[in-house]
């Protein structure tokens, strides 16, 4: 997110990436070594889009808008990952591809709350 004055709803995301970010890695950490090196992929993941969450510029609106549809949004997005093969997030401009896909997902099913289990 940028620095200085940041809006309601881009608080509102940074609050709920924080939580949800701090959260995982206690739970993760609480595994053991073997469960952790099972899960590197997905912990790498959350890294890097806590990372694109946390301290890039200029994300779109829509963009925090669809994430803000989410309790945990870096969840959600990693169930979008999932389900597309083509997806990447090692670079910012791959986690940009994966918003706009979480943005027209929710416009085909126009999700309007949390929509995991």
């Amino acid at each position: 997110m940028k620095r200085g004055q940041l809006t309601e709803k881009e608080t509102q995301l940074v609050k709920r990436v924080e939580n949800e970010f701090g959260y995982f890695r206690y739970k993760m950490l609480s595994k053991s070594r073997k469960k952790i090196f099972k899960r590197c992929d997905k912990i790498r993941f959350y890294c890097y889009i806590y990372e694109y969450l946390m301290y890039a510029d200029g994300i779109d609106k829509e963009h925090i808008e669809a994430c803000l549809k989410y309790e945990r949004p870096i969840a959600g997005l990693y169930r979008v990952y999932q389900r597309y093969a083509y997806l990447q997030y090692d670079r910012w401009e791959e986690i940009e591809e994966l918003l706009n896909v979480l943005v027209r997902e929710q416009e085909d099913r126009n999700v309007r709350e949390d929509p995991s289990p």
